[in-house]
């Protein structure tokens, strides 16, 4: 078997399989690969699989980048494209410590936070008034009382909305109605002579946006807001809709549904 045979299996079977041993690999190596006109990520595979006996000397580098080798393989046979890696993924971390995931909305009571993860509702259409209403879709979340029980009427939601919406038109505040057969659901859309979507607005409780004075906390692409009810809240089941199937949220949200986040009031 040639050289470049031989190494462009030993880079498959360390891509499919990652338990080739690893052989040693040097210039010549390299060389014998770029010239049979294997890919680079071939060649990069078979230098990280290999035990490195390289000549890295800046005469060395530079015969083998005249004869073709790329960046990306210079870099593996230096070994930096891994310490590369690692730094990038290091600085990434370090950027997003103490981020708010835009996938959770945090709550305050009484100058407290914690997050709230969100839910994916259940659909129901059914007939209304016996027909003579029209027809109704209505978002339906499983149980009677959501989980996360409040004693205040007034509870303050942080949220991360999108840079590209306007906060009124990413979320809302609902009621939700309890059914006999354990579940709280609110209509979405409906009409008779035409058909509207939109959380009815009888269910839609007013609330205010403030820009949240510290948007360190935000991640890129989105603004931090601090969302209140208008007025205190009667007993009931609730939930803070966010609109993530409709409005881009910059890598987020992939599920093609909107988010509920849904509480109880005490």
């Amino acid at each position: 078997m040639n050289t470049s045979r031989k190494w462009f299996f030993l880079g498959l079977a360390t891509i499919f399989s990652g338990s080739a041993m690893a052989a040693s690999i040097t210039n010549k190596d390299v060389l014998s690969l770029i010239e049979s006109g294997m890919p680079e990520d071939i060649i990069v595979q078979a230098i990280r699989s290999g035990e490195k006996k390289f000549d890295t000397s800046a005469g060395a580098l530079i015969k083998l980048k005249e004869k073709g080798a790329t960046p990306a393989v210079l870099s593996a046979m230096l070994g930096k494209e891994s310490t590369r890696a690692s730094n990038e993924t290091s600085s990434a971390k370090q950027s997003d410590a103490g981020k708010m995931n835009p996938e959770e909305v945090t709550i305050v009571i009484d100058g407290k936070e914690s997050n709230m993860q969100y839910m994916i509702p259940g659909t129901r259409t059914a007939a209304r008034a016996f027909g003579l209403g029209g027809m109704a879709s209505y978002a339906v979340l499983q149980g009677d009382k959501a989980a996360r029980r409040l004693d205040t009427t007034t509870p303050e939601f942080i949220v991360s909305v999108p840079k590209n919406a306007q906060p009124i038109n990413y979320l809302t505040l609902a009621s939700f109605a309890v059914r006999k057969n354990s579940t709280r659901e609110v209509m979405t859309g409906g009409g008779y002579m035409s058909y509207s979507s939109g959380i009815n607005k009888d269910r839609v409780i007013p609330v205010a946006f403030v820009q949240d004075e510290n948007q360190s906390r935000a991640k890129d692409g989105f603004v931090l807001y601090r969302v209140k009810p208008e007025q205190s809240m009667p007993s009931g089941e609730y939930a803070l809709v966010l609109y993530t199937s409709e409005v881009r949220t910059a890598g987020f949200f992939a599920q093609a549904a909107n988010s509920y986040y849904d509480f109880s009031i005490n």
